[in-house]
């Protein structure tokens, strides 16, 4: 669904417009500060649209003297149904109708709140009553806050001219820190000579009209202190509301959960006969992408040249995604973060001495991300101290020169071809950097991020509020990092003990002073950054980010990296720059700023890699939004009872698997190894390196060849790396399982909830429609004899059944996918891709081999009938679904899950089955390990287990569709079939 607000202000011309709707001086912002093109087009498409709601296009304007609610409700219509917004009503229909569940707390709650100030006709809120908003999309970094007080300029110039009613504005924003940013800017645009006056929404009592003159008035509040009571920090909406006459600008608008619902309802009615103006770097709602006004979000920001290239190693994310990350896998990506920023500080410092330009881009600098800072040194999960632990191994001289050397040769891999988001706007520029950055060395590394080629210890400065520690090298002139953590002092003396303080208090802060400072890596939690301002981050550090706030977090902070300026004034990228001598200047040396013009991206464990990946994978896929239409089927009664959908329980387990590989190791290395352990004492590893003595006893037991075998090409010449490299093996757990459970079914499969379009309004309506037939045609061919009883009985109408006893079982949409009922399919209707890849939908099957697997299914279905009691399946997803069998890869040496297309349940008396399909298999040697992995925990000597689950016994299969495959080697033969018939046999034994 495309902006449809924006489409409509698009077709309206600035010239159509009386002169007093057009904004004034629509460049200038402040004294030194100007607005940019796409800000002055937000602005633009706004007065446009406040013109058709207000007035008529190049005709009438509002008049004072129309005061009644009918004539208010005119000029309302005049926007929702000339305009084309009538169709919003049916996207809205949960919202603004009165639920028929009563149990449905959040849309009572919504309906109520509104329904106390907004007529309601037939059941329902009619949409043209609250089609007085508009929405901007943009990007974190792009400028919101200036362009909503440009706007407030504006509304007050509108004012004076009786253009619109003399209402009051109020600016609500969900936090101190964004109150205050916008504070900071008002007084910025207060030095052009018209003054906003900000007072606190309590200051104003009962809002009376403004007086007009030099000064605007303007209130203000936290939007999450808007509330139904009033107490000292809350405001109560109804004390506050004055008849709906208020124009609210609302930052950060978009929310969630269940009472952020409820306070959106707040805003509409204090906005019901004013305006509503919506400010947010993420939409997703259907009514907001429609009254989008203006789109320019991260991905619009990005591709027009205003911000950061972003890199990301999804490749390697990918693997990390559904296994856990080791201490050693960790560290590789700090010191690949590392060394990231290394090369863009050296690459800066060439670039202006080949320019012989000064002033060219920024000082690069490192932004170490946390959800909170954990002191206890025992804790596996205090990734900050181990990133800390990093930076002093680099200092003191102790990291291994191999790891280094092999984490150099990665990271040059990847910039040969980079992954960059929205990388189809992107020019490709990493190949050059590439070779630079394969000839880094530690001593690179060490002068370009510790001002020091030396090795040396760390010592630490902290400052005078104690909110701040500062760490230099010895040996250095000025501090290289700094944590920035409210209060630092379980720092010093649980984490810091072995280090040396400098004796002076740092006077002033190192923060307020970091765009001229010697600071190259800065740590510390969310609250630092929320209301900062910089060009310099060009790599970000995820430490510990996983909260339910994540993703937005995710796109929060790179929101504030992306911003970048190749030379003062000019905040965008080299090759979107108008030709200049200093544009001129940089284009010969477009390798060198490549990195300065990137921001890369890292995190350290695996829900911080899930963040990153889904904050902006959607923030990618913005356009994308969700459709509805989908349901679950009803599932076959058995004695009485619905089937039980079951599915294996996994738990973790230390003991590997049978074929798991054994660590290799070079005869040579492991005698010289054993030895070193021997001459070691337990004391010096627990001090030196923080193991406990069951990791010592641990490693010392594999050192002497129960885990390990011989291969001569691996050599290692740095024991202390060896060490790290074996014990990073013996972390690996695999799973185990002895019993099943319920589908938890608002975690296990899920997919079809998440089904998302980006197509016009009009066809997602459509789309939507012919999803809601099939799914309640193909309900109705399960209950045929339900649907005859209830006509019989005179509870539907002739009409009614015949139109769901004949309900559509297929549909076909634009030539590209088919909407289907399938039988016994878990939800209802199943989506295929018939043609191409049909890119404006998500989530549903489009793979070659599961698209004929079904078809073949439903072949042998019209044939054929089950001889289960009860039986159904359903289609698995593995970017959301949790459905899926664990395996060790024995070729890259990790655990990983393996997701098979398909699960069927089936039960006939005490029997039950759980049969995984997977239509695909063609990769012989990886299905080979995946099915090594199902052996592994559900079959003993060719029999599959059973596992007893109530009075059921319960097997567990697995079955590799392959019409055809060939040349399969005899033990797994029997996990391929090319007919679906296979999938319901009784067969327990696979021996042949």
């Amino acid at each position: 669904m495309s902006p449809e607000l924006e489409r409509i202000a698009q077709q309206i011309s600035d010239g159509d417009l009386p002169e007093i709707w057009r904004v004034p001086n629509i460049e200038r912002f402040s004294l030194r500060k100007n607005l940019y093109d796409y800000q002055q087009d937000a602005l633009r498409k706004a007065a446009r649209v406040l013109c058709l709601y207000f007035g008529q296009a190049g005709d009438a304007l509002y008049s004072p003297s129309h005061k009644t609610l009918d004539s208010h409700l005119r000029y309302k219509m005049n926007l929702a149904h000339q305009y084309g917004f009538s169709f919003l009503e049916r996207f809205a229909v949960e919202k603004y109708e009165r639920p028929s569940d009563k149990k449905n707390d959040r849309q009572n709650a919504v309906f109520r709140i509104l329904s106390e100030f907004i007529p309601v006709t037939d059941e329902k809120i009619r949409y043209e009553e609250l089609a007085n908003r508009m929405c901007f999309w943009m990007a974190t970094g792009s400028g919101k806050t200036l362009v909503m007080i440009k706007l407030i300029e504006y509304l007050h110039n509108l004012k004076t001219h009786a253009a619109i009613p003399a209402h009051n504005i109020l600016i609500l924003a969900p936090s101190d820190h964004l109150l205050g940013q916008i504070r900071k800017t008002v007084e910025k645009f207060n030095e052009a000579g018209l003054n906003i006056n900000l007072l606190p929404l309590r200051e104003s009592g009962r809002p009376q009209q403004s007086v007009f003159g030099s000064s605007i008035t303007v209130y203000y509040h936290r939007s999450d202190n808007v509330s139904d009571e009033q107490t000292a920090a809350r405001a109560d909406y109804r004390r506050y509301e004055n008849d709906g006459r208020w124009y609210i600008l609302l930052d950060e608008a978009h929310k969630g959960n269940k009472e952020d619902s409820k306070r959106q309802a707040y805003y509409a009615v204090m906005a019901r006969q004013g305006f509503l103006f919506n400010f947010s770097a993420t939409f997703t709602s259907p009514e907001d992408i429609a009254t989008t006004v203006k789109k320019y979000n991260l991905e619009e920001f990005i591709k027009n040249g205003h911000g950061k290239n972003i890199y990301l190693n999804r490749a390697e994310y990918e693997t990390f995604r559904n296994a856990e990350i080791n201490h050693l896998q960790r560290k590789k990506i700090v010191l690949k973060s590392l060394m990231a920023l290394a090369h863009t500080i050296r690459q800066a410092k060439n670039l202006r001495t080949l320019t012989g330009r000064t002033n060219l881009y920024h000082s690069p600098l490192m932004l170490t991300l946390v959800n909170r800072v954990n002191t206890a040194v025992e804790n596996d999960q205090n990734d900050l101290w181990a990133f800390f632990q990093t930076l002093r191994e680099i200092a003191t001289g102790e990291i291994d020169e191999q790891l280094f050397r092999e984490i150099r040769s990665d990271l040059s891999d990847e910039w040969n071809n980079p992954t960059l988001l929205f990388g189809k706007h992107q020019k490709n520029g990493g190949a050059e950097n590439a070779r630079t950055v394969a000839q880094m060395r530690v001593t690179d590394l060490r002068e370009a991020v510790f001002m020091s080629r030396r090795r040396g210890a760390l010592q630490f400065i902290c400052s005078k509020d104690n909110k701040e520690l500062a760490f230099q090298m010895k040996n250095a002139d000025a501090p290289f990092a700094l944590i920035r953590i409210g209060d630092t002092s379980k720092w010093r003396n649980h984490l810091l003990t072995g280090f040396e303080e400098t004796r002076t208090l740092q006077e002033t802060s190192f923060f307020d002073s970091l765009e001229d400072s010697s600071i190259t890596i800065l740590m510390g939690s969310r609250t630092f950054f929320e209301s900062w301002d910089s060009n310099r981050p060009n790599v970000i550090n995820f430490i510990n980010i996983g909260s339910i706030e994540a993703k937005k977090f995710v796109v929060q902070s790179v929101g504030r990296g992306v911003r970048i300026e190749a030379f003062p004034g000019q905040r965008r990228r080299h090759d979107s720059l108008p030709k200049s001598d200093l544009s001129a200047a940089i284009q010969p040396h477009a390798d060198l700023a490549w990195p300065l013009e990137t921001l890369f991206l890292f995190a350290t464990n695996k829900k911080a890699v899930r963040s990153v990946l889904e904050g902006l994978e959607t923030e990618e896929s913005a356009a994308f939004i969700p459709i509805k239409g989908f349901k679950k089927a009803d599932r076959p009664k058995v004695n009485g009872k619905e089937m039980a959908l079951l599915v294996p329980e996994y738990k973790e387990a230390h003991q590997g698997p049978r074929n798991q590989a054994k660590f290799a190791i070079s005869s040579e290395s492991l005698e010289r190894f054993q030895a070193w352990l021997r001459a070691t004492p337990d004391s010096v590893f627990m001090v030196r390196d923080g193991l406990s003595g069951k990791e010592i006893a641990t490693l010392r037991e594999s050192a002497q060849g129960s885990n390990t075998q011989y291969q001569i090409e691996k050599n290692y010449a740095s024991l202390p790396f060896l060490q790290e490299r074996l014990l990073s093996h013996l972390e690996k757990t695999g799973s185990t399982t002895d019993r099943v459970r319920h589908l938890d079914e608002e975690e296990d499969i899920i997919h079809f909830r998440q089904v998302r379009v980006r197509m016009n309004a009009s066809s997602t309506l459509d789309l939507q429609q012919k999803l809601r037939e099939v799914a309640e045609g193909a309900a109705s061919q399960i209950e045929k004899k339900e649907l005859a009883r209830q006509y019989a009985a005179d509870e539907i109408s002739a009409e009614e059944f015949d139109r769901k006893f004949r309900g559509a079982t297929e549909a076909s949409f634009q030539g590209e996918i088919k909407i289907k009922h399938i039988q016994r399919h878990y939800y209802l209707p199943l989506v295929i891709a018939t043609h191409g890849r049909a890119d404006f939908i998500r989530h549903i099957v489009r793979e070659r081999s599961e698209v004929l697997f079904l078809q073949k299914l439903e072949e042998w279905l019209a044939k054929n009938q089950p001889s289960w009691d009860a039986w159904m399946f359903s289609k698995v997803d593995e970017t959301c679904d949790r459905i899926y069998l664990p395996y060790y890869d024995t070729k890259n040496n990790e655990y990983r899950r393996f997701f098979p297309d398909f699960i069927f349940w089936m039960c006939k008396g005490k029997k039950y089955q759980i049969v995984f399909v997977d239509p695909k298999g063609t990769e012989h040697t990886s299905a080979y390990r995946k099915i090594d992995g199902y052996r592994d925990l559900f079959e003993t000597d060719c029999y599959c287990k059973k596992f007893q689950h109530r009075k059921s016994e319960v097997q567990v299969r697995l079955l590799m569709f392959n019409p055809e495959a060939y040349n399969v080697p005899s033990e797994y033969e029997h996990f391929w079939t090319d007919t679906p018939g296979e999938i319901f046999s009784f067969s327990e034994s696979y021996k042949k």
